[in-house]
């Protein structure tokens, strides 16, 4: 079996279901193949303080495209100690927190099932978050389909969604057990914002004890450096490529 129609089966076998809609590729081309399916189907987001810059917009613009109901939940993680305490267990309450407010909203709703963009090329060990969705009973197509990224890719071309470059929540852009504050991750997720429409592929700012680090393919490195003053104008007390000496 190919894995779309492996897809499509297992979708309309666990239908009615809703998709965790992060607004990253993942979980738009999962969207988008259950409405292909013809299934009913609802999308759910996180608004939980620690999205990257741009995600719930897409979320909520690719829902409507698709004319699937959708909904924001707002969850403040930093209410949570070991979120804003950025501790080792940070990732795994935020994602169980996260699925259990879309389970209880699917459940409310009349829908048996919830579904993520996790894929097979993710690795449990590098996302502790994943045991929450075994926990949970969260349904995972693209693993049960063993699709991973290269899959998702072609498959979102057929769809026509629009691949973006992975991103993750903004918690990961500070060194461990550095506290968490709303001040903070906003001046990061700015600053990733302000870099966004000149940089292309893979970009990251990373909060280094009140310094920004920046993470991108060498080839965007011209125009990051013409945005570092612009950058540190908000508020870093440096800014830098990684790899490369601290900018004064």
């Amino acid at each position: 079996m190919n894995p779309s129609d492996c897809l499509s089966g297992i979708l309309k076998g666990y239908a009615p279901l809703v998709v965790a809609l992060s607004g990253g590729t993942d979980s738009m081309v999962l969207l988008a193949a259950a409405r292909k399916a013809n299934i009913r189907v609802a999308a759910v987001a996180v608004d939980t303080g620690l999205n990257p810059a741009g995600e719930l917009a897409r979320a909520r613009a690719i829902a409507m495209l698709l004319r699937v109901p959708f909904e924001v939940l707002h969850l403040d993680m930093l209410a949570l100690e070991e979120v804003r305490t950025n501790s080792p267990r940070r990732c795994y309450v935020c994602k169980r927190a996260m699925m259990e407010a879309i389970a209880g909203w699917a459940a409310d709703h009349g829908f048996g099932m919830v579904a993520d963009g996790t894929n097979a090329d993710d690795d449990p060990s590098d996302r502790p978050g994943m045991r929450a969705l075994e926990e949970l009973g969260v349904l995972s197509p693209f693993v049960r389909c063993r699709m991973g990224k290269e899959e998702i890719s072609v498959l979102a071309g057929e769809l026509g969604i629009e691949v973006i470059p992975s991103s993750s929540c903004m918690a990961t852009r500070f060194l461990g057990h550095t506290p968490l504050s709303p001040e903070r991750i906003e001046r990061v997720r700015k600053a990733e914002a302000l870099l966004r429409g000149d940089v292309r592929g893979r970009l990251r700012v990373r909060d280094m004890d009140g310094h920004a680090v920046i993470e991108a393919d060498a080839v965007e490195y011209p125009a990051i450096r013409r945005k570092m003053k612009e950058i540190e104008a908000l508020g870093f007390a440096s800014v830098r490529l990684a790899g490369e000496g601290r900018e004064r």
